[in-house]
């Protein structure tokens, strides 16, 4: 089997391809650098040919931009004025009464595996309790906190018990928030 021998090209040959790629690529440099001043307009342009990368910095200014197409989404912080204020709206409805000098009170029953617990604990006189809770300290999971509530207007109320046979030490903490009412 022979091989395929590859020759050099003649200088003719060469020449003639050296002409060719003049005489097609010259033709079209030539026709785009003599295209008429504002030849070329949005029909003869293909839809996302014009991207801010290819454009010139400042090449779009106030003048080329048609009043009421921007949106507020298109300035940057401070960079609108301000509007006239507007009417000043109705009167809301009256919130709840005042309160002044809040403030929490706990008492906490014996550290001990004592079951069950029961602590209360009562504003100070001239309060009145606004809101309240309690926690178990110790002995969870083991300890069930069953009642947590108000007394009446000045007391606040928890009560705890074991749900196993054998719980180690533990505490019960109510608190009450109380304040001076309006």
């Amino acid at each position: 089997m022979r091989g395929i021998s590859l020759r050099r090209p003649s200088p003719a040959m060469v020449i003639a391809c050296v002409a060719l790629a003049v005489a097609l690529g010259g033709t079209s440099y030539a026709t785009v650098l003599q295209v008429p001043r504002s030849s070329v307009g949005t029909t003869q342009l293909k839809t996302g040919a014009v991207t801010t990368k290819k454009l010139a910095s400042n090449a779009v200014t106030a003048a080329k931009v048609r009043n009421g197409s921007l949106l507020k989404a298109d300035f940057g912080p401070g960079q609108l004025p301000a509007g006239p204020t507007g009417p000043q709206g109705p009167a809301g409805p009256a919130g709840a009464p005042g309160l002044s000098a809040v403030e929490r009170v706990e008492a906490s029953s014996p550290n001990n595996s004592t079951t069950p617990k029961v602590v209360h604990i009562a504003c100070p006189a001239g309060k009145r309790l606004v809101g309240g809770g309690a926690r178990v300290n110790g002995g969870s999971p083991k300890v069930a906190l069953w009642a947590s509530f108000p007394d009446n207007d000045n007391i606040y109320r928890a009560n705890a018990t074991e749900t196993d046979a054998f719980v180690p030490s533990w505490s019960l903490t109510v608190y009450a928030i109380c304040a001076v009412t309006s």
